[in-house]
């Protein structure tokens, strides 16, 4: 998956909902940046949702934080308070909420504290070189282990029940993907 299909469900899905949410909310005098916190905040919740063996509330609830996600983003552009802080605040927080998710799962069965944290890793493997690279100059939107698909394997883990499994995924997907963008911006790079 390239660069187009790597927010396919944010663009398919949590689009649908955020975008008719910034118009409403233009409507008041709201920083995005505190919209921006509020979502990080219910983007926690769900680990504590997860670790009391409540999945479908959790799932339900990364559902909402990922629509909220995409609204502060939606409400800067609508209203002209995009900024470099917000898009900063953005990444840093959503960091956050990738490592209580992860957590969240591992607290189901500590004994998978092992590819918990390769899962985790390899998350943040997959952040990294994206910003490392865009801060370099060069845009690596590449790799079949989005944010988006993170996030939806976690979903579909927390249906299915399976923990292991979507911890391992975490972690295959998030090696190839950091992999691959190592290699493109190798490539791009001078």
């Amino acid at each position: 998956m390239g660069g187009n299909l790597e927010y396919l469900l944010t663009e398919k899905v949590y689009r649908r909902f955020s975008k008719p949410l910034a118009r409403f909310l233009s409507r008041f005098d709201l920083n995005p940046n505190h919209l921006t916190i509020f979502a990080s905040i219910i983007g926690i919740i769900p680990a504590f949702l997860i670790f009391y063996g409540r999945f479908y509330e959790a799932v339900a609830t990364i559902f909402i934080s990922q629509i909220l996600d995409c609204t502060d983003g939606d409400l800067a552009r609508l209203t002209g308070k995009t900024t470099r802080r917000g898009a900063y605040l953005d990444r840093v927080l959503d960091r956050f909420v990738d490592a209580a998710l992860i957590i969240g799962l591992v607290s189901v069965n500590p004994d998978l504290w092992l590819i918990g944290m390769l899962a985790l890793t390899a998350s943040f493997g997959v952040s990294i070189t994206r910003a490392m690279a865009e801060a370099e100059g060069v845009s690596v939107k590449v790799g079949i282990g989005s944010r988006d698909t993170r996030l939806f394997l976690i979903m579909v883990g927390l249906l299915t029940g399976l923990i292991f499994e979507t911890l391992a995924i975490l972690f295959a997907l998030g090696v190839i993907t950091t992999i691959h963008r190592m290699v493109y911006f190798w490539q791009r790079a001078g």
